[in-house]
């Protein structure tokens, strides 16, 4: 509770008895039982402690015959309205003359008047002045426009009417013994707004329009702080009306704000103390007579905001100036200024009371509203925190749009101990009564104390606050890199919001990083495998201290410390769990690339030594960043390191990728000569020299990319005949190659299968076969010719060579019946090759005579331009001009001709 208003006796002890009170402006009109009216001045104090002043300007004792059952002041028309003897009278405002009494009132218990601007034929405002009266079971409605008299209308009613209040400018809510409901006095509708909960409770109302009682049965179905059963019970209705067109209803203990269409505007009604004998409404107030004393509160909040004892109250004015009345005292509550009943509030820690009546009030009646308002909420959510209601607390700091360093400096130092060391700006209350600063949330005071279950639900509501924070601030720095400024100036302004907001991201991330090592442990790999903005050393130490190795590799990859990473990896490889062995540091320096090439090299050459089969995958294994690693490097490191090692890596450069870079193709063979020369000194190797040999032999035959005359250096002298006659092949040494097979190897049949391989008919001097059938007859190294394979290569391939050729080296001594099988297939094969060259020789005579005559048909064609021959495609004439003749005979101008030729003319000819 506070003070919103303070409580003055303006009249006491009047020996008159009160009926019923009016006020407007400096005046109070005060009805009698006897008739008279009272007219009072009244002086608003100017200061605090000043007393009110009230002074009796006029005693009408005449006014009425009898009681002055109300009085209310028509402005726009300068009449005092009342309500006496069951008539209702029009008076002058000056000097209170009877202007009229309005006959068709007779029998009025009640009348309600309101005035508001209106726009009359969609463009002159007029005031417009509507005075409803209820009489028995009808009410009849009087309009004025200005201070003109319009007309009269009167409505039919089903009960007689208790109370009565205006809605808007045409809507009248009425209540009766047991319900309220609407009436449009444009349109006569009548609309029940509450059904009675009993068949019992019924009135005239309820059967009379018992087809339309099916809106709006709130009061019951309001949850704690509505109206629970309202019309089971008869009592006094009671309307009030309030800004915005909205009434205030009541019954009961209770009451509840319904709007123009009769639906409930506020979700929770007010329950009062006790049941009211009046209502009433000053700004932003609600306030109601109850017995002895009266009560106060919030329209929005529904709390009590102050209580004054005043016996026997029965009236009260509406609006602005309120005065409460007995029937023999009138009171006066001058409302406290809106600035000093916030600043009460707040001293009492009340802040949501603060905070709803800023919301209520007009803007102008309050200096620097909204600042004031964010600063009552930042007070109010650190209230929240500090009363352990986190939730609450962490949402209204986000709505407030609160640093996240005010807001992370509120948990211990398990949360909040990375923050900078610079102070924390945060909300500081206001000044106490004494004048000292009760700042509460400043940086000096001590921290919360919280259990284990409260410091976990804090923290929970921490991570919903960060990651909105940190949403919200990477969208901010990406919308000021994209709309960066060419200008110097402005350019470096945006550079340093960058910087701050990269700065406020850091301190967000670390807290985040915290709160999830704190509640939920599988998070933290989620936000470090991310672009993340994590303090190095905060993170580091916290890591390392749970022993989450594989996020703090992550997190060092993040931040580009690969180094540490590695060497991380390295130190925890032989410590159980995930991160053990060395395929992790090889996943690692797989994702580097070229950049870190020698990072790479250096960090990789423990896990060969220790897996090399494994390790391998650093350059073997199917990822991009492998693919950019400068190869040529990649060798000569794995020559120094491992030789088994390079031959592994060059054969999937070659094999698999299709590398078809000279150098790796002779690295590769020289390195199979040097594992067949270190095998083959290890006795028990045998198998690997063999399985070695053959992949030579098979590379070396099927590669195009090595250089020949280079290997052929590193053969040894004494062996390796095999590769030297297919390295003697790629230069052309053909002789050489078979003289190899034959005399070296003893190996006839590959030197066939090589002249088979390497025979080209166009080039009779490097006939291959002749060649080896000299390496057969003609031996270097004086030994006997080998009749024998020569005749077998002459029967299976003699139609290759020149009979002439081999005569020449045939042994005199050679029987002609061993040569029968030659001399009969070379001469079929002359004799075939006689006859396809003399097909071949007429098919092309006959060619030639067939295109002679085609040439002699179209010489002979000829055709004629006239000065009359037109084009058929410009109609202009050909003249002199160059044209074209199409095979249909069509002549058309040179420049024409591609348009008749799409047009067909080629294909008519």
């Amino acid at each position: 509770m506070h003070d919103a208003f303070k409580v003055y006796t303006v009249i006491e002890k009047l020996p008159h008895k009160i009926e019923s009170i009016f006020a407007q402006g400096d005046k109070l009109y005060v009805g009698t039982f006897y008739g008279t009216l009272l007219v009072y001045s009244v002086r608003e104090p100017l200061g605090q402690d000043e007393a009110i002043s009230v002074t009796l300007m006029e005693t009408r004792k005449t006014f009425s015959k009898k009681a002055i059952e109300q009085i209310d002041v028509i402005k726009a028309v300068g009449v005092l309205v009342s309500l006496s003897d069951g008539y209702v009278n029009l008076h002058d405002i000056e000097s209170f003359a009877l202007r009229t009494q309005l006959g068709k009132t007779k029998g009025a218990n009640l009348f309600s008047v309101f005035s508001k601007i209106e726009i009359q034929d969609g463009l002159i405002p007029q005031v417009v002045t509507r005075l409803a009266v209820a009489v028995r079971r009808k009410i009849i409605v009087f309009t004025w426009q200005d201070s003109e008299f319009m007309d009269t209308k009167e409505f039919s009613i089903p009960d007689r009417v208790r109370t009565m209040e205006w809605v808007g400018t045409q809507n009248l809510c009425m209540g009766f013994d047991n319900e309220y409901a609407l009436m449009d006095c444009k349109t006569s509708v009548l609309k029940p707004l509450f059904s009675p909960t009993s068949p019992s409770a019924q009135g005239a109302l309820g059967s009379t329009l018992e087809s339309t009682l099916n809106t709006l049965n709130t009061f019951s179905s309001l949850a704690t702080g509505g109206l629970m059963g309202f019309g089971s019970k008869p009592g006094k209705p009671l309307i009030t009306r309030l800004p915005n067109d909205e009434i205030l209803l009541g019954k009961e203990n209770s009451s509840i704000s319904v709007g123009i269409d009769g639906t409930p505007k506020r979700k929770n009604g007010i329950e009062w103390s006790g049941t009211p004998e009046e209502l009433g409404y000053s700004y932003p107030y609600a306030v109601a007579i109850l017995g002895r004393h009266i009560e106060i509160r919030n329209i929005e909040t529904r709390t009590l905001v102050q209580s004054a004892e005043m016996p026997h109250a029965r009236f009260l004015t509406q609006g602005k100036l309120l005065y409460i009345a007995s029937t023999t005292e009138v009171w006066r509550l001058i409302p406290y200024s809106f600035p000093q009943q916030i600043d009460e509030l707040v001293q009492k820690e009340d802040y949501q009371e603060a905070i709803s009546l800023i919301n209520q009030i007009d803007p102008v009646l309050l200096d620097e509203t909204v600042d004031t308002l964010n600063r009552i909420k930042s007070l109010y959510a650190h209230h929240l925190f500090r009363t352990h209601h986190y939730e609450e607390a962490l949402s209204l700091f986000l709505d407030l749009d609160v640093p996240p360093e005010e807001v992370i400096s509120l948990y211990p130092a398990v949360i909040s101990s990375h923050l900078p060391s610079k102070d924390v700006e945060v909300v500081s209350s206001p000044k106490s009564a004494d004048g000292q600063s009760d700042d509460s949330s400043s940086k000096d005071t001590p921290p919360i104390i919280m259990s284990t279950k409260e410091l976990e639900d804090a923290v929970g509501c921490l991570i919903r606050f960060l990651a909105d924070k940190r949403q919200k601030i990477q969208k901010d720095v990406q919308t000021l890199q994209q709309n960066n400024d060419s200008f110097s100036y402005r350019h470096q302004e945006q550079e340093e919001e960058i910087q701050e907001h990269l700065r406020v991201l850091e301190i967000v991330d670390t807290a985040l990083l915290k709160s999830y090592m704190m509640t939920n442990e599988r998070l933290v790999g989620s936000l470090l495998r991310v672009t993340n903005h994590c303090n190095l050393e905060e993170t580091e130490t916290l890591l390392l201290k749970h022993k989450k190795y594989k996020e703090l590799v992550d997190f060092y990859r993040g931040k580009g410390q690969h180094r540490k990473a590695l060497e991380l990896l390295k130190t925890v490889h032989n410590l159980p769990g995930e991160m053990h062995g060395v395929l992790p540091t090889v996943s690692y320096l797989q994702r580097l690339g070229s950049e870190h090439f020698k990072l790479i090299l250096e960090f990789g050459t423990w896990i060969l030594e220790l897996d090399p089969i494994v390790a391998m995958k650093i350059f073997i294994d199917d990822e991009p960043e492998i693919d950019t690693l400068p190869r040529y490097k990649i060798i000569a490191y794995l020559e120094r390191l491992s030789l088994d090692l390079c031959v592994m890596y060059l054969e999937h450069v070659i094999h698999e990728l299709g590398d078809q870079t000279s150098e790796f193709h002779n690295t590769l063979v020289v390195s199979y000569l040097s594992q067949i020369q270190r095998d083959t000194a290890v006795s028990g190797n045998d198998v690997e020299v063999h399985r070695t040999k053959a992949k030579l032999l098979q590379f070396l035959d099927e590669s195009t990319c090595y250089k020949a005359e280079r290997i052929l250096s590193r053969l040894p002298v004494d062996s390796c005949y095999e590769e030297r006659a297919i390295l003697l092949s790629r230069i052309g040494q053909h002789d050489q190659a078979l003289n190899i097979y034959v005399h070296k190897l003893r190996n006839f049949q590959a030197a066939e299968e090589y002249c088979i391989k390497n025979y080209d008919g166009s080039d009779p001097s490097k006939n291959v076969y002749l060649l080896l059938l000299r390496v057969y007859l003609k031996p270097q190294n004086k030994e006997s010719p080998m009749l024998e394979p020569a005749l077998d290569i002459l029967t299976r391939h003699g139609s290759h060579i020149d009979p002439s050729a081999v005569l020449a080296l045939l042994p005199a001594s050679t029987r002609v019946d061993q040569l029968f099988k030659f001399f009969e297939k070379s001469i079929r094969e002359s004799n075939k090759t006689k006859h396809m060259d003399m097909i071949v020789k007429n098919l092309l005579k006959a060619e030639r005579l067939q295109t002679q005559e085609q040439l002699t048909f179209y010489r002979s064609r000829r055709v004629k331009i006239t000065e009359d021959r037109m084009c058929p495609k410009c109609n202009k004439r050909i003249g002199n001009s160059v044209f074209a003749v199409f095979p249909d005979g069509v002549v058309v101008h040179y420049s024409c001709k591609e348009t008749m030729a799409a047009l067909g003319h080629w294909r008519a000819g």
